[in-house]
């Protein structure tokens, strides 16, 4: 379907109609369509004449018949190239438009006169001016009429956001820690605190004192904690610096929709518990670049990090995603530079009544000592100019199955359910007006239009 420049095939006989068919043309011109006649924009082709206007009438978007006096060339002695156009639109579904002309007719062509006036109504005009003018206001109705159809259908838009559960119900519980005796415990073992340590240092400090190690799936919220942790229960290790008296459980829309802090509370929460549920998974979170990125997980015999794909099937296809690539050191091959990280940002959104991650796929360098690469900016950079939309939406598509072990369990055998916070599917709209992909894809020039196929983990993007 046409989005803007309709094809306008213009069919009749030509030595006979030369005004007519410059008056076809310049009605074409006026309602900005492009005109596919002979002998004006149809190029040499290495095809016989029949087989060249026959392919141009399949290609176009609306065919217009002009009926004058001649019936025209028979290429098989049979029916003529006009009627031989004409069938193949009608069979094709094409829009048909037919003008008559007052020339007297031969035999053949009013018999094809009247296998036309069958299906058709046909204008009759004077003259050449009256045929355009005629056609003309033809066309824009055909144009409008196709567009509107364009414009009011819609299509499917996958978004980054994806839908997230968590449980009913969250515990809040007052801190009872003493801050000078975890100092004093923390120089016994030899650990220095900060003169104006925060709370939060204060609490993981407590925690070390006690020899205690538990997941990160807590926050502090004033001078308490909150989790899904029942905080109540006396034989979670959370107990030794908590009141237990003070433990409740709240439904947790009473949490975020009582304040702006709570809000912020209960948001960051969920980000703890994406972060404990990807520590095991060697994801590790960069606190100062606000994302998270896939760690390298194994050496070399030469205590040397190694790459990391992973191997992942959807349906029938299966794909291998590299999501840390080694790279090494151009002057020394055996010394490793720095390390190229598949990698991703969060944020967590509640739009009526229902909560959202939203998933943003990034690119990050490492040093080999897992520390953020300073000198990689252009690289970074460069991969973000050279994907296209579906690459990114490919990496988007393998992070998100990466997090969902109640899918994906057969795909990923070393990764186990994290009961507190679990992820649905991608979030689809059909509001948005349909985009036909031939429209945009040949927007890009040749070369840039190999970079629209994605050979890298390309697994079914638009069965989910």
């Amino acid at each position: 379907m046409f989005v803007t420049q309709p094809k306008i095939f213009i069919s009749s006989t030509i030595l006979d109609l030369p005004n007519e068919r410059k008056a076809a043309l310049k009605a074409i011109e006026k309602v900005g369509g492009l005109p596919v006649m002979s002998e004006f924009s149809m190029e040499a082709e290495n095809k016989d004449s029949l087989t060249a206007c026959l392919d141009r009438v399949i290609n176009s978007d609306i065919y217009v018949l002009i009926l004058g006096s001649r019936y025209g060339w028979q290429p098989n002695n049979e029916e003529s190239i006009t009627e031989l156009e004409y069938n193949t639109a009608l069979s094709k579904k094409i829009p048909i438009y037919v003008f008559n002309t007052l020339y007297e007719k031969e035999q053949l062509q009013a018999n094809f006169e009247t296998e036309v006036k069958s299906r058709f109504f046909i204008k009759t005009v004077n003259d050449a001016f009256e045929l355009q003018d005629e056609l003309e206001k033809s066309l824009k109705i055909e144009i409008e009429k196709k567009q509107n159809e364009y414009f009011n259908q819609t299509e499917l838009v996958y978004s980054n956001l994806v839908k997230i559960s968590f449980p009913e119900h969250v515990y809040r519980a007052e801190l009872n820690i003493d801050k000078a005796d975890i100092r004093q415990q923390m120089n016994d073992l030899g650990y220095q605190l900060p003169k104006r340590a925060s709370l939060f240092e204060y609490v993981v400090a407590s925690l070390k004192c006690n020899e205690i190690r538990f997941p990160s799936d807590w926050v502090l919220f004033g001078n308490s904690i909150l989790s899904f942790h029942d905080l109540q229960d006396p034989t979670l290790p959370l107990s030794v610096i908590i009141d237990s008296g003070t433990a409740e459980c709240f439904l947790c829309e009473d949490i975020y929709n009582a304040s702006l802090e709570g809000m912020s509370a209960f948001k960051y929460l969920l980000k703890k518990c994406v972060e404990t549920k990807l520590h095991k998974l060697k994801i590790k979170w960069f606190k100062d670049e606000g994302m998270f990125a896939f760690i390298p997980n194994a050496k070399d015999e030469k205590d040397r990090w190694m790459s990391r794909s992973i191997s992942w099937s959807k349906t029938n296809k299966k794909a291998t995603r590299k999501v840390v690539d080694i790279k090494f050191n151009l002057k020394n091959k055996e010394e490793i530079f720095n390390m190229r990280c598949l990698a991703f940002r969060t944020r967590f959104e509640l739009f009526d009544d229902t909560w959202y991650i939203a998933i943003k796929p990034e690119w990050l360098f490492l040093w080999q000592d897992l520390r953020v690469c300073n000198m990689a900016f252009k690289n970074i950079q460069w991969l973000k100019k050279t994907e296209r939309n579906m690459h990114v939406f490919n990496h988007f598509n393998f992070i998100l199955r990466f997090l969902q072990p109640n899918d994906t369990e057969s795909l990923f055998s070393d990764q186990q359910d994290y009961k507190f916070l679990k992820l649905g599917s991608i979030e689809k709209f059909d509001f948005a007006p349909i985009v036909v992909d031939n429209v945009w894809v040949n927007l890009e020039a040749l070369e840039g239009r190999k970079k629209l196929t994605d050979t890298t983990g390309n697994v079914d993007l638009f069965g989910l």
